[in-house]
């Protein structure tokens, strides 16, 4: 991973942009303190995860449903698909 000046990457955007696939992800700073990254994306590359993975938004929900679920208790998977299967049939019988 690169590190690169916020002024460096204006002046060689096209360039930096260029060599992501080859070199990987540049951190972006200002005033020596990192503010962004620049990452290659291809088409195995899950854009909704990245945007996930760094959000703390995602991760208190995460935290809170996981607590819960260790309070109150957890639902086995099989029985989710079946409760799902009953109330797709009820719709169906509309």
């Amino acid at each position: 991973m690169r590190i690169e000046g916020i002024r460096a990457v204006k002046a060689h955007l096209n360039r930096i942009v260029g060599r992501l696939p080859a070199e990987g992800s540049v951190v972006i700073t200002r005033n020596g303190r990192p503010c962004a990254v620049l990452m290659p994306v291809s088409e195995d590359t899950d854009l909704e995860a990245v945007a996930l993975a760094t959000s703390k938004r995602f991760w208190a929900m995460y935290d809170r449903a996981g607590a819960r679920g260790d309070r109150e208790g957890w639902t086995p998977l099989d029985a989710v698909g079946k409760r799902r299967r009953v109330s797709q049939r009820s719709r169906d019988r509309r």
